[in-house]
This record gives structure tokens, C-alpha cells and sequence, in this order.
């Protein structure tokens, strides 16, 4: 293809996914499934684009999105907020993203017959929610504001599980080795010294912006230091995505981390991105992940009908689980809308179609069925999602939600005394 034309069809593809965002906004309708639909109209339908002619471009491409999403998804993650809200949100984060994992290694293992350690792999990659999805869909719909705080911040915390876990088993998946001894070890020391070098980095970063604040006008040079970083950590053989996660963290929350003893060393306490930076590293992140879903609907295996099949079916036990999961942790004064929307908030997203396209990359013997698998399961939780919010939000699905959660209490406080209704 000439390059003039692939420069016209970036230029469409940016337009697309704007116009994609604000369908989002004004239908409810998340722009993760136009991307993946243009992707797999371009690859496996009428098979314009070949994923493997991507070439050395793909594994770049992922590996820059992975550290983006990862220093951004840190940056958001506020600790304080993590704090006011932890017990509402730790049960449903926590049991939801074991429940997920379990669930989807045992049916990988069960059904696809992989080993133990891919099992596992892909079940802790799929054990998150798409934060830009739940983000979107919650602003929709008029649930509590205690809800939608449990749901966003569930969506914040799960990025900790999902990239964290997956990434130390890919390290055993790739040595081969399950000695329990060492591997602990070197699964110890890999983790502890990336999390000491970002977190280490973000106070290094810090004291260098404070002894050269020309560098503070910049727009690039924080994602610039996070590269060597990322980089150098990876070279040493560690993890360079949890560098840039706990990088990330740091930097966003380096005013909680500080120490008063480090004053007199980084006189003006913290890195405070500016809102430019922080429009630009949103307008970046929303470019790669453009791309990034369509380089996913390009990479959908149409042709292994059966993979696609059973992850529709593995969605569907997620989604039924994670009823269960509601009824077991959320109270029983909670609206029935809310526990309907609660137990719908299960996408998949960017973090998780990242990580899986890591296997292959590294040339993992089972990569094209992880990154199949997940690629499936991320589609069809989207579109399951998307579905659900409808029939939830114009009621037509509560006589179903009723059935498991019972009817719907409210407390009315009125001025003068209180009074408890129930609506059937």
C-alpha cells in the first residue's frame, strides 16, 4: 500500500475515533466496538490488512501503549480517594477479580485443554473492568453517588491486579521454570526492585524538574524520563511495565509518599503535572488506543469460529458470577437500579488487550490462542455490557434483577421524622 495512502487513512482513523467518542457520549454506545468493527472489517472479513505485516511496528506499537496506559492509570489512581472509598469498593474489587480469574483459568483448562500457567494467565489479564467504558456509562444513568464511586474506583484498582499478576506469571510463563523456591525469589526481587525504581525514579524526576524548571514548560519530558526508565529497567531484566505503573503512582501521589526529611532535598515537595500536560497525555493515550482497537479487530481469529464461541460462553459466566458477586457484597438497602447497574460494569478493556498481546510478542508457544481468547472475551463483555445498560435503563430487564436481589427498599427522610417504603 503507498505511504500516501496509509497518511489518509491515519487521517480517518483519528476523525473516526472522535466521532466514535461522541456517539459515546450522546448514545451510550462505548467507541471500543467501532474501532474493533472497522479492525475486523479491514483484517478477517475482507482481509485488507494482515496483522503480520505489522512486522518489528506491532510489538513497538503495544509496548508504547503499555507504558502509556500504565504511567496514566497511575497518575489517576489517587490514594487518598483509594482510602475514603476502600470499604465500599475492596470487597467488590478484590472478590471480583478472583472470581473472574478462577473462573476463566478453570474453563481455559477445562475446555481448551492449555497449561496450567496460561490458564492463569489469561484469567488475571480479563479480572479488571474498562475504566473508560464504566466511566462513561455510570455518568448515564441516576445511581447513587456511592455506587458510581464503588464502580469507578473498582475500575482504578483492578488496573493493580490486572498488570501487576499477569505480568509476574508471563515471567514463569516464559522461563519455564516452576521451581517453587527460586521462582518466588526472583519473583520477588523482580517486583520489589521495579516498584523501588519507579517509585525511586519519580523522586529523582522530582529533584531534576526542581534544579532545571525550564524542563517544566516541556510537554514530553516526563513521558521522555519514563522511556529511560521503562527502558532501563527492561534491560536489567525486570519488569518495565511495573516500573511505569508504581512510576506513574508516585508521581501523581509523590505529595502522600514524601517524607519530611526529603524537603530540604526537593524544596517544592512534588511534581504537579499542569492541565496541558494532563490534556496532552489524554489526547496521546486516546490516539494509541484508537489504533490500538483496531490493530484488535484486525488480530480476531473470524476463522476459529470456536474460539470466538467459547469466549462468548466464558462471558456469559462472568456476567452470571458476577450476579452472585453483588448479591454476596453489596447491602440490602442498595436501590435495585444500582445493584442491576453494579452487576452489569464487567467490560474489558485497553489494559487488558494490551497485556494479552505480550505472549506472542515474546514468542510464547500458546500467543496466538492467549491473545485470540482475550481479544474474544473483551469483545463480547463490551457488547454483553452495552446490551445489559440498555434493558436496565429503560426498565425492561428489573423484573429479571428482581428475582436475585429482592425488592427494592428506599428510605425516605422526610423533615420532620422518617419513613421506610417498599417498592415491589
Amino acid at each position: 500500500m503507498q505511504t500516501s495512502i496509509i497518511i489518509i487513512i491515519i487521517g480517518l482513523f483519528i476523525f473516526w475515533g472522535h466521532y466514535l467518542n461522541g456517539i459515546f457520549e450522546r448514545r451510550s454506545i462505548p467507541d471500543v466496538l467501532g474501532l474493533m468493527l472497522i479492525g475486523m472489517l479491514l483484517g478477517p472479513i475482507f482481509h485488507l490488512v494482515d496483522p503480520t505485516s505489522f512486522g518489528q511496528f506491532g510489538p513497538l506499537f503495544s509496548n508504547l501503549v503499555l507504558i502509556f496506559i500504565l504511567f496514566e492509570s497511575g497518575t489517576d489512581l489517587r490514594i487518598s480517594e483509594v482510602k475514603a472509598s476502600f470499604k465500599e469498593s475492596a470487597g467488590i474489587t478484590t472478590l471480583g477479580f478472583f472470581v473472574t480469574w478462577v473462573i476463566v483459568a478453570v474453563m481455559c483448562y477445562l475446555i481448551l485443554h492449555l497449561p496450567i500457567l496460561t490458564c492463569l494467565f489469561i484469567g488475571s489479564t480479563l479480572g479488571g473492568t474498562s475504566s473508560a467504558v464504566v466511566v462513561g456509562l455510570v455518568k448515564k444513568v441516576d445511581v447513587r453517588p456511592k455506587t458510581a464511586t464503588t464502580l469507578i474506583m473498582e475500575s482504578a484498582e483492578t488496573d493493580v491486579f490486572t498488570l501487576a499478576i499477569p505480568l509476574s506469571i508471563l515471567g514463569l510463563m516464559m522461563s519455564g521454570e516452576i521451581q517453587a523456591g527460586t521462582v518466588l525469589s526472583q519473583f520477588i526481587a523482580s517486583l520489589v526492585i521495579a516498584l523501588l525504581m519507579g517509585i525511586g525514579g519519580a523522586f529523582l524526576w522530582s529533584f531534576i524538574l526542581n534544579k532545571i524548571p525550564n524542563l517544566k514548560s516541556t510537554k514530553f519530558s516526563t513521558p521522555a524520563f519514563l522511556f529511560i526508565l521503562y527502558g532501563v529497567t527492561e534491560y536489567l531484566n525486570f519488569s518495565g511495565p511495573i516500573t511505569a505503573l508504581s512510576f506513574g503512582i508516585a508521581i501523581g501521589n509523590l505529595q502522600y509518599f514524601e517524607p519530611k526529611l526529603l524537603e530540604r532535598i526537593i524544596p517544592n515537595q512534588s511534581i504537579v503535572l499542569s492541565q496541558i500536560e494532563k490534556d496532552f497525555f489524554s489526547e496521546l493515550v486516546f490516539l494509541l488506543r484508537t489504533f490500538f482497537f483496531v490493530f484488535i479487530g484486525i488480530s480476531i481469529q473470524i476463522n476459529r469460529l470456536d474460539w470466538l464461541m467459547w469466549g462468548a460462553i466464558i462471558t456469559l459466566v462472568l456476567y452470571a458470577s458476577r450476579i452472585i458477586i453483588v448479591r454476596l457484597i453489596v447491602t440490602k438497602n442498595t436501590p435495585l437500579l444500582d445493584k442491576s447497574i453494579m452487576s452489569i460494569m464487567i467490560p474489558k478493556g485497553l489494559g487488558a488487550a494490551v497485556i494479552a498481546t505480550l505472549p506472542l510478542q515474546r514468542g510464547h508457544v500458546d500467543g496466538v490462542i492467549i491473545q485470540s481468547i482475550c481479544f474474544a472475551i473483551i469483545l463480547f463483555s463490551t457488547l454483553y455490557c452495552v446490551a445489559l445498560f440498555f434493558l436496565v435503563k429503560i426498565g425492561l430487564s428489573v423484573p429479571f434483577y428482581r428475582l436475585f436481589f429482592g425488592k427494592d427498599q428506599v428510605v425516605v427522610q422526610e423533615i420532620e421524622g422518617e419513613g421506610t417504603n417498599e417498592i415491589a
